[in-house]
């Protein structure tokens, strides 16, 4: 069974996210998730949950209860970095295009949209 904090790390990693990243798309501080990669403390469900979504994958993925089968959208999160009204939205609010584009991808995305051309950003 993999641990929960290989999962995520590797899972943000993916992403080209960092931990900080990570840690203000679930409202925590920077080393709450070094805590949990490292497998020093655990988040709360809530977190777990969160989590599951921004990486579109089960809390049994993510928990390593079974295998990550589904990969975050990762060609579709490249493509909404570099895309203008993502820029645009960055520039006009502070947050960066990667953040925009990761929250798009969770939300919007569905694991076999990137493959399938039925996309809807």
């Amino acid at each position: 069974m993999v641990q929960f904090g290989d999962t995520l790390k590797k899972l943000r990693q993916r992403m080209g996210l960092r931990q900080d990243d990570v840690a203000r798309m679930v409202g925590v501080e920077r080393s709450t998730v070094a805590n949990w990669e490292r497998g020093a403390k655990q988040p709360s469900l809530e977190t777990l949950v969160k989590l599951s979504q921004i990486f579109a994958i089960s809390l049994d993925e993510l928990l390593g209860v079974t295998e990550v089968r589904s990969r975050p959208p990762l060609a579709c999160y490249c493509s909404l970095v570099s895309d203008p009204l993502v820029k645009l939205l960055a520039e006009r609010t502070g947050v960066p295009a990667r953040d925009i584009a990761a929250f798009i991808t969770a939300l919007q995305i569905s694991k076999d949209d990137c493959g399938s051309g039925n996309k809807e950003v």
